[in-house]
């Protein structure tokens, strides 16, 4: 994987730019776990297949809201593409709506995104990763409207709760942001997609797997225990009730299911094979 930080007009409004080609050699099932960014994936090679019960859909540019369950979605063994991650904040700015319109949805880009379907064929096209993400990022300054963020409040809860790692307390953020703890919830349902306790939770979650990915890249010991009182859960137990509550495994199991068999991904411009 290679990723990309946006220039100064997005910083804000997007969160990092990722690039990756993977090959399993097999068909395989991906868990879309809970992030607390929006998401818009841009498929070059097989569409990105999103299972829903008995049915699948097929697209070429995926948009997910924020969301507290995992989204499955398939790969004939092959994928490529690039996913970019959306702060609810400026979601009306680039979307048109705000991020609790989006709440738990998996949409095809096109429905909000104009002009998504043009911007693939182009990124297929694209010379390499340093073009690709020039052509997003030109995209999304296009679509940028004046149009006003979240309220001052909610942002100011929403980077506070980046910065504790999601373990400040809701009755905390209210009081100082000074608004009544009922309207700081029914403010961030509406402006970040989810309320503070539940947006915290998948802060924290995500930081957490961040944390048990870097170990596993780096081949350390993953140290559940550790981790877990290093991302602000009670005890391991704590840790592991999350991950199951929100990706639905374990967090061996997760980590199994993501990384279990052999994979390619690209760093730095160079192709690596490792086992997971």
């Amino acid at each position: 994987m290679v990723s990309r930080i946006p220039g100064e007009a997005l910083r804000g409004r997007v969160e990092r730019f990722y690039g990756y080609r993977q090959e399993t050699g097999a068909p395989r099932t991906h868990r879309g776990v809970p992030s607390p960014w929006l998401t818009v994936v841009v498929s070059f090679e097989e569409p990105v297949r999103v299972v829903e019960g008995a049915g699948v859909r097929e697209l070429g540019v995926v948009l997910g809201g924020l969301h507290t369950e995992p989204v499955l979605l398939a790969h004939g063994g092959r994928q490529a593409g690039i996913q970019i991650g959306l702060s609810p904040l400026g979601a009306r700015s680039l979307l048109g709506m705000p991020a609790g319109e989006l709440t738990g949805e998996v949409l095809a880009g096109e429905e909000v995104l104009a002009g998504a379907g043009e911007l693939r064929e182009r990124l297929v096209e694209a010379g390499g990763w340093a073009e690709r993400f020039r052509l997003v990022e030109e995209f999304l300054l296009r679509r940028a409207r004046p149009v006003p963020d979240a309220d001052d409040e909610v942002a100011r809860g929403w980077r506070r709760l980046h910065g504790t790692g999601g373990t400040v307390s809701v009755e905390e953020l209210a009081g100082e942001v000074g608004w009544s703890a009922r309207y700081l919830r029914r403010r961030f349902r509406e402006q970040v997609g989810l309320p503070p306790k539940a947006a915290g939770r998948v802060i924290r979650f995500d930081r957490a797997r961040t944390e048990l990915r870097s170990r596993l890249g780096a081949g350390r010991e993953l140290r559940l225990a550790e981790v877990a009182h290093g991302c602000g859960y009670a005890d391991q137990a704590h840790l592991t009730r999350e991950f199951r509550a929100l990706t639905g495994l374990s967090p061996l199991r997760y980590l199994e299911n993501e990384f279990g068999r052999e994979f390619r991904f690209v760093q730095d411009g160079e192709e690596v094979t490792r086992r997971g």
